[in-house]
């Protein structure tokens, strides 16, 4: 009773987020289940029935395994539609939001948690990908409650670190690049080592390999080496410059951050614009006259001038960081870019920052994906999701320390973030309500393409009833091996392709593009060949069926 008490606030602002959020994700879920699914979820998919024991004989093991082992589980209650994969996908999501809120609230009061929650939820990069059927929102629920865990565990009780490490495996084997999440945990561990006994740690640390065994026995049963799904993950997620055929290849390494609008939306725009106005504000104020903020920075920067070897360090370090960065070399970007946040909390801890340490986690969160996902070849709007949770923890921070400076005081109390959160708040919902439909609209040409396999599937079912013994090769593998239910293998794309300034790329197809596809089902003795390529005059097939997108070859006598 007394917890309910003391806790009585954000009790209440927890359950509003949920409900809020749940409703947002129901809406989003429908919205999904209209358009289908694409090839991603369909590997998902036959993971998961595979994993349920019902394969029908295509999988694609190299993909992380936790996501569609979950799936898998309401597939042997029962529910074995592709529309259970969204579903799944919008729960782990609800829950990531949760914690999200139970992880602000280490650092903030409860109606910035409150705001924070709702920011990372509705960021239109997120509601774009909610529900969707990929594993990245997955993932970063996860990592979300793995940092909680570990926080938690530091400051509270050190038995919660016994969870923290579960859950980070849980986020690695969701997405395997979730592995940089060492990083924050680490640094988090290191500069707390005083507060943390080795013991607890290791307890950690061995149920986390407890997690993993089960999938390294099924890998070693699988490929004969327990660790070949990771080597082939590492081998495609360097940081040189691939010439691998991908509509998602972009060497431009500031993609992001010329980006970052878009992700972010009209809430993020505003609360950047508070900020920087508020700053601006400040500095105008106070800077030039004498008050406790002028002799902080002033201290701060004293203290650290102080420790001039450290100092030193500190900008070669940096000066190497930029260096790499800029030569695409990420895993000597993401060592140095530890070494300088460490160097950087040596140098301030002594300076009297407030929760110095958990913000400095934080902001190597964010880098670490950062910086992998800037050098990394391929990149897509949806990497962004690894960042998101770290930016809505910026942005309150920012919000928080402008509404306890320029104060807006009624009855003596500060209300100036109150009445913001009411003001985003109400912008956040009124832009959600119409993003979602916006998806519906913006993505016609999914629903387009899932009815049109699915339409062709069913037809070919009557055409060769013997299908299941034939050998069938199509470019959305994925996708007709999950209708048909049977295993229909890969073709690869050939296309020619030319490289925009812009660091895109603009495919289409020659003959000899058209000659390496005849040749390919030649060599693999296809029977049909699926494909949504147009023009493909293949000499040894013929075309026997045309689904507006999607044309149908069978192999001639």
């Amino acid at each position: 009773m007394n917890f309910l008490k003391d806790h009585n606030n954000s009790i209440i602002l927890l359950v509003l987020l949920t409900v809020l959020i749940c409703i947002i994700t129901y809406y989003r879920v429908l919205v999904q289940i209209e358009l289908g699914p694409v090839s991603d979820s369909f590997d998902f998919l036959s993971n998961a029935l595979l994993f349920a024991g019902h394969g029908n004989g295509y999988s694609d093991l190299l993909r992380p395994p936790l996501f569609p082992f979950i799936i898998s589980i309401f597939f042997r209650l029962g529910y074995v539609y592709s529309s259970t994969i969204f579903a799944v996908d919008g729960g782990i999501f609800i829950f990531g939001v949760i914690g999200m809120f139970l992880f602000l609230k280490l650092r903030f009061s409860s109606i910035e948690s409150f705001l924070g929650g709702l920011l990372y939820s509705t960021f239109p990069v997120v509601l774009i990908s909610l529900g969707f059927g990929f594993s990245d929102l997955v993932s970063v629920s996860f990592s979300i409650w793995a940092l909680f865990f570990l926080v938690l565990g530091v400051e509270n009780n050190r038995k919660f670190l016994y969870l923290a490490f579960p859950f980070a495996m849980f986020a690695f084997l969701s997405r395997y690049n979730s592995g940089l999440l060492i990083m924050p945990i680490f640094l988090y561990i290191l500069i707390n080592k005083d507060r943390i006994k080795f013991r607890d740690i290791l307890i950690g640390i061995i149920v986390s390999v407890l997690t993993i065994l089960p999938v390294l026995i099924f890998f070693y049963e699988k490929f004969g080496n327990i660790l070949y799904p990771f080597i082939n993950f590492g081998a495609t997620s360097t940081g040189v410059n691939s010439e691998t055929i991908n509509i998602a290849y972009n060497t431009n390494q500031f993609y992001f951050i010329q980006r970052f609008y878009e992700f972010i939306g009209i809430q993020g725009c505003i609360i950047l614009l508070i900020v920087v106005l508020g700053i601006f504000v400040l500095l105008s104020q106070r800077f030039f006259r004498k008050t406790n903020d002028k002799k902080i920075i002033y201290g701060f920067i004293k203290k650290i001038g102080a420790n001039k070897v450290r100092l030193i360090v500190f900008c070669l370090v940096t000066l190497l960081f930029l260096i790499s960065f800029v030569c695409t070399i990420y895993i000597v970007s993401e060592l140095l870019f530890f070494i300088l946040a460490y160097l950087f909390y040596d140098l301030s801890k002594n300076s009297n920052i407030k929760n110095l340490n958990i913000d400095i986690m934080v902001f190597v969160w964010v880098m670490a994906f950062f910086i992998f996902h800037s050098i990394f070849v391929m990149k897509t709007n949806r990497y962004f999701l690894t960042m998101v949770p770290s930016v809505a923890y910026f942005m309150v921070l920012g919000l928080s320390e402008i509404s306890n400076r320029i104060k807006f005081n009624i009855r003596n109390r500060n209300i100036t973030f109150k009445l913001i959160t009411i003001i985003l708040t109400t912008i956040i919902l009124l832009s959600t309500a119409t993003t979602i439909p916006q998806i519906l609209q913006a993505n016609s040409n999914i629903n387009t393409l899932d009815n049109e396999i699915e339409l062709s599937s069913q037809w070919f079912v009557g055409y060769d009833p013997e299908y299941r013994n034939k050998n069938i090769y199509s470019d959305l593998w994925p996708n007709y091996s999950w209708y048909l239910n049977t295993n229909v293998k890969m073709v690869p794309i050939y296309q020619t392709y030319k490289t925009l300034p812009n660091g895109n790329r603009v495919y289409s197809v020659n003959q000899a593009d058209i000659n390496a596809f005849n040749n390919y089902l030649i060599n693999n003795n296809a029977d049909y060949f699926f494909s949504d390529i147009p023009g493909l005059n293949l000499t040894t097939y013929s075309l026997i069926k045309q689904f507006d997108n999607i044309y149908i070859y069978q192999r001639k006598n």
